[in-house]
Formats: C-alpha cells, sequence, structure tokens
C-alpha cells in the first residue's frame, strides 16, 4: 500500500507543478486576436519561404548514390530488359 501512497503524492506534485506554470504563461488566445494572429502567421510563413530560398543559394545537397567516376551516359545500362509477351 505505501506504493500506492507514494505515487500518488508524486503524481499530485506534478499536477501541482503543472498547474503552477500554467498560471505563469499567458495562454495563445490571450496574445492573440483574430486579426493579429492572421497577420502573424502571414509574415511567418512569408519569412519562412524567404529563408528557404536564401538557404536553397548557399547550400547544395549532393547525392550520396553519385558516382563522378564510373558515370554513365545511360542510367539504364546495367538494367536487362525482359519481353512480357
Amino acid at each position: 500500500m505505501t506504493l500506492l501512497k507514494n505515487s500518488q503524492r508524486r503524481l499530485d506534485a506534478q499536477r501541482e507543478i503543472i498547474n503552477h506554470f500554467s498560471r505563469l504563461l499567458p495562454s495563445f488566445n490571450d496574445l492573440f486576436d483574430e486579426h493579429s494572429r492572421y497577420i502573424f502567421f502571414g509574415c511567418l510563413t512569408l519569412f519562412s519561404f524567404l529563408i528557404a530560398f536564401i538557404l536553397s543559394r548557399y547550400i547544395t545537397l549532393n547525392d550520396a548514390d553519385y558516382d563522378k567516376k564510373n558515370r554513365r551516359t545511360n542510367p539504364f545500362a546495367g538494367v536487362r530488359r525482359t519481353r512480357l509477351l
């Protein structure tokens, strides 16, 4: 029975901590009204696309399977083709 008491006490302490910090932080509706929410997420979307565009100019990803030394002109050179009918 002591295990149940300790676990219940621990659960109550965790709930109290969550409630304490929940009261300190403002909710989403306290920060934004309908108009400012649309402006915020519109600007967030615009800046995300802008950052992705700028980073795409400076960062180049290379294919790990691409081998410059053993490059073939025909990508299907090693594939055998069979007729179905």
